[in-house]
């Protein structure tokens, strides 16, 4: 298994390796690679996915369909008319191969705010041995199951969870929070949890740090990978000096000035596009500023001395959303936690991307590992 040059466009290239590293279960990969190869616009990229999504379906290739759905949702602005169809023919597909494939699951949509909390139990029912799950900026729950079902082995209940600003609980109205306690708090409560680590994948290796600050029935935190400042993720997406810019005119708070120029690098970048849109859809602002507002909230300075458990940090040396600053940042920022445990993936072990990416079973054995050593 490796990172593979199918695109030459960075992101739509590393999507395209977010389905093959969880190999055939997933996709067919000559079918993927064929359809997707050279792909350099956005409505190609939709085009090809659908199709695969449909062939599939067609077939009973519910796995398969349901990733190839996802992808096809995936840089769809929430204004266009397939998005929501796209979304829920993956979802649909997942729970259609998971039945086929006899994964115990259950699904609750937990009262919260108002509206409710999505979450999916992956395991057996009267296992005690908990293990908490969640996503980050992009994500559904559903497309990591498959992926994480070798922790049944080692005798774990999979609890997975959408919180404020994803997947269905987004859908519900609830736009993403930095208190990642909130809706960790809420799934602790409700399914009567004590003690129990918890895995915070992407963007979620923020929320997991921040919800072990604060909740310490969180026993201990795996930042899958490590994220650490939300504003300075969302300016990387941007050449250097551009970048240089925009965080000292957002500082200063030249409004529109900010929105000026990111709008201007939105239209030279298919990353910046994505990523600016996802986040005024996610965080319900309607303007770049506005955004940056919110997402810099997505800090945790000065929350790292509340950080008492065992620590797992993973990083990828080549990572193109988050720096490898904030990993150096992070691990010398934690006086009190219990243990920290270090792990930067290199090319040449084909863990560099962004969550291992390529290789993601390097993660997933560091990870298993580490957690047996808690027992």
């Amino acid at each position: 298994m490796a990172y593979e040059q199918i695109t030459p466009i960075q992101q739509l290239n590393f999507q395209i390796n977010r389905v093959l590293t969880y190999g055939e279960v997933a996709g067919d990969h000559d079918e993927i690679v064929t359809a997707l190869s050279g792909v350099r616009n956005l409505d190609t990229w939709f085009s090809a996915w659908r199709n695969i999504g449909q062939r599939a379906e067609q077939k009973n290739r519910y796995m398969h369909a349901a990733y190839a759905y996802r992808m096809a949702e995936f840089f769809l602005k929430e204004t266009h008319p397939e998005k929501d169809r796209m979304y829920e023919k993956a979802i649909e597909n997942f729970y259609k191969a998971f039945d086929v494939l006899h994964i115990p699951y259950t699904i609750c949509d937990i009262p919260y705010k108002g509206a409710f909390l999505h979450s999916v139990k992956v395991g057996e029912q009267t296992n005690t041995k908990i293990l908490l799950v969640c996503g980050g900026y992009d994500s559904f729950i559903e497309e990591f199951i498959p992926a994480t079902l070798g922790l049944l082995d080692q005798g774990y209940t999979l609890l997975f969870f959408e919180g404020d600003g994803q997947g269905k609980t987004l859908k519900y109205g609830l736009p993403l929070t930095y208190a990642w306690e909130e809706p960790t708090k809420c799934v602790l409560d409700y399914y009567q949890i004590n003690h129990c680590p918890m895995i915070g994948i992407s963007w979620g290796g923020y929320f997991v740090m921040r919800a072990a600050a604060f909740e310490k029935r969180i026993s201990a935190a795996v930042a899958y990978d490590v994220a650490d400042d939300g504003l300075e993720i969302m300016t990387n997406v941007f050449p250097p000096i551009l970048r240089r810019l925009i965080r000292w005119v957002f500082a200063h708070k030249q409004e529109k000035l900010v929105n000026h120029l990111v709008r201007f690098a939105m239209h030279k970048s298919v990353l910046a596009d994505w990523a600016l849109s996802q986040g005024q859809y996610i965080t319900h602002t309607k303007s770049p500023y506005r955004f940056y507002q919110e997402v810099q909230k997505h800090t945790l300075r000065g929350v790292c001395d509340r950080i008492t458990q065992d620590c797992l940090l993973l990083a990828g040396e080549k990572d193109h959303y988050i720096p490898i600053d904030q990993f150096e940042r992070l691990q010398s920022s934690l006086p009190n936690a219990r243990s920290v445990k270090k792990c930067v993936f290199t090319q040449a072990e084909g863990g560099e991307q962004h969550c291992q990416i390529g290789n993601h079973q390097l993660a997933l054995n560091e990870i298993t590992q580490w957690l047996e050593g808690l027992e």
